[in-house]
């Protein structure tokens, strides 16, 4: 008995297939064997369909808080509330799972948050949409090493489509980063982050909106001098030097009508 490799080359991928040949009166092979032709030809077929069905992709994207609108990118004012939808372009059980998670030493300027919360089943069902399966699941989770967040887990029965969505917050000035993790592709290190800058608010009057009521609060504080922390002139000291000025009026118009929920 010899062993043969039978190379098959298939898209862009070569696939190795083994075959046993027996030989007889030394002349014996794969065409003149219906059966092992057929044999191989079964394997072949089995083979291929498994790459076919390689895992899709689950990703995220950043909207704004109707969780339509995509997000810019831009700053961000104090306030602001921005939505994390995680996606996939197949259907199909996510095995491992995944998670969003902010690190320790940014839990002072972001904060993530789900939705609706199930004290019977302790899922947070609000943050999943139907596509996820009926099994999905999205749980809280806190560990030194991956920081404060939510967990989620796939279904059997998932389809192609938006599966599940957690609120981002900003709560101070300065920079946020939130890790995302797949769990298919790598359990130890985020394949993706997001990182947010936040600036002061120019909602003085905390109605969700930048407009002129607040115009009207900051033309209160007009060429105030002794702006000092942490009030800062109600918060119309946009550039925190001590007054209110034309630097001012420009950063405040930067987000005219600008909403935070």
């Amino acid at each position: 008995m010899k062993k043969k490799n039978l190379h098959i080359r298939y898209l862009f991928q070569e696939l190795t297939l083994s075959a046993y040949i027996i030989y007889t009166n030394g002349i014996f092979s794969v065409k003149n064997n219906k059966l092992l032709a057929k044999q191989i030809l079964l394997v072949l077929t089995l083979t291929l369909g498994v790459v076919s069905m390689a895992p899709g992709e689950v990703s995220i994207r950043v909207c704004e808080t109707n969780g339509q609108t995509p997000f810019d990118g831009r700053d961000i004012m104090v306030g602001t509330k921005l939505t994390i939808i995680i996606s996939s372009d197949t259907d199909g059980y996510w095995g491992e799972g995944g998670g969003l998670f902010i690190k320790e030493g940014d839990w002072d300027y972001g904060i993530l948050s789900a939705r609706d919360y199930n004290d019977t089943t302790l899922d947070w069902e609000g943050s999943r949409f139907p596509a996820a399966g009926n099994n999905a699941r999205v749980w809280d989770w806190a560990e030194d090493e991956l920081g404060l967040g939510f967990m989620f887990a796939g279904d059997s029965n998932a389809i192609t489509g938006d599966w599940f969505i957690i609120d981002y917050n900003a709560l101070r000035v300065g920079d946020c980063t939130v890790d995302f993790y797949d769990f298919e592709k790598n359990s130890s290190n985020p394949v993706e982050s997001l990182s947010f800058t936040h600036v002061p608010s120019r909602d003085f009057n905390n109605d969700t909106i930048a407009d002129f009521h607040d115009y009207a609060i900051l033309a209160s504080y007009w060429q105030e001098t002794d702006c000092n922390a942490p009030d800062w002139c109600d918060g119309t000291d946009l550039d925190t030097d001590g007054s209110v000025d034309a630097n001012d009026l420009m950063l405040f118009c930067q987000y005219w009508l600008e909403r935070t929920q």
